[in-house]
């Protein structure tokens, strides 16, 4: 009979104890590049719906003639103003053949959403008639719920540095603005861990931007 060469009892013991020890470190490996690239991933995410959120805030609002909320003085979490649409009198369009819209920010729980629609058709009578066209902003906003419209941010929080009360929208002198054609806008982002199970592998993800937007109130 042929002599055969084998593992002793203590090489396969050794063997094992380097292999499990070798599985265990990839699969903590693994875990841990999985948890910051989700981390990350909802980081990016959640700065990319605030930058989005203000920049829809701010192409729309600065090129309004009115705004009906929050009014001066005051702040709130409702942003609600029109274009070609006279602050006064709610006569449109000033600028003849230019489309009167009005647009609306609301937040629903600590989701922010956008709402917009036409005002009036082409056969609207112009500002400076004899008898021109009225809009009327208290049923003009056609909204039927906050959380209907398009939905542009989420986990809002009331959390510094957001604006006291947890606006997002403000036209008060407490906040720094003094001016009739400014609103200060302050979005801000909370996402928590820990209230979503996450405490002991994820971290929360906060992030804000502030903002001061002048707009083309008309006088």
């Amino acid at each position: 009979m042929k002599e055969r060469e084998g593992f002793t009892l203590a090489e396969l013991v050794l063997s094992v104890f380097i292999f499990s020890f070798i599985a265990a470190s990839l699969a903590t490996i693994v875990s841990t590049t999985n948890r910051h690239m989700f981390q990350n991933y909802r980081k990016n995410i959640i700065k990319t719906n605030i930058l989005i959120s203000l920049r829809s805030i701010q192409n729309n609002l600065s090129v309004a003639t009115r705004v009906d909320s929050p009014t001066m003085g005051n702040r709130g979490t409702v942003l609600a103003f029109a274009k070609n649409v006279d602050q006064n009198t709610g006569c449109y369009p000033i600028i003849t053949g230019v489309q009167a819209s009005w647009h609306y920010y609301c937040l629903a729980g600590t989701s922010l959403y956008y709402h917009s629609g036409n005002i009036g058709t082409g056969g609207a009578t112009p500002c400076g008639s004899a008898s021109p066209s009225i809009w009327n902003p208290g049923t003009g906003y056609a909204i039927a719920s906050c959380a209907s419209g398009i939905l542009l941010m989420e986990h809002s929080s009331a959390l510094a540095p957001a604006l006291p009360g947890g606006a997002l929208f403000s036209r008060a002198s407490l906040d720094g603005i003094n001016s009739v054609d400014t609103v200060r806008v302050l979005l801000h982002s909370n996402w928590s861990a820990a209230g979503r199970g996450f405490s002991a592998s994820q971290r929360d993800v906060d992030s804000s931007l502030d903002s001061v937007i002048k707009f083309n109130r008309s006088q």
